[in-house]
């Protein structure tokens, strides 16, 4: 990234060097893997993304800078944002609302990495249409994907949670 200095990225987002160029670090790898993940990714595996792309001789970077980058970069809409999922910090880097019938659903997965609607339905005690226009929303703005062929019923894979459930192996 170009030197921030007292240029105009660095006002606009309040931030020294460090924090301008580790905010474009951020949407880098946030872009890079957008197509993989729905725009959802933990927050553990951005670290270790932005760790890589820095090279083994560039200043450490901790989750706490990080989120504080994250912060700083709402100023350019609601494209970041931050979603605590259980013991999980996810970044959202797509600029789609979600509301807390989302995130709610987004806990309820976190143990397997997906869900379905009677899941849904039992665990939340929630009508089923309720359940399906949240799933809908996450599937059209790609935070999640469908299994249709699933043997009981569809099931609603969110990708972000993949490495999660990697991490337990």
């Amino acid at each position: 990234p170009p030197p921030a200095g007292k240029g105009f990225w660095a006002e606009v987002l309040g931030v020294g060097d460090f924090y301008y160029e580790l905010g474009v670090q951020i949407i880098e790898v946030c872009l890079a893997l957008r197509h993989r993940n729905g725009g959802l990714i933990p927050l553990e595996e951005l670290q270790l993304q932005v760790l890589k792309g820095r090279g083994k001789f560039a200043q450490d970077v901790s989750a706490d800078d990080l989120l504080r980058a994250i912060r700083k970069l709402k100023v350019l809409g609601s494209g970041f944002g931050i979603i605590p999922v259980g013991g999980t910090v996810l970044v959202q880097s797509v600029p789609a609302e979600l509301s807390m019938d989302h995130t709610v659903v987004l806990q309820l997965a976190e143990k397997k990495g997906f869900v379905t609607v009677s899941e849904i339905r039992d665990s939340l005690k929630w009508e089923t249409e309720r359940a399906k226009q949240v799933l809908d929303h996450l599937l059209k703005e790609g935070m999640a994907w469908l299994d249709a062929q699933a043997p009981a019923e569809p099931q609603f894979w969110l990708p972000a949670l993949f490495s999660e459930l990697h991490g337990q192996d």
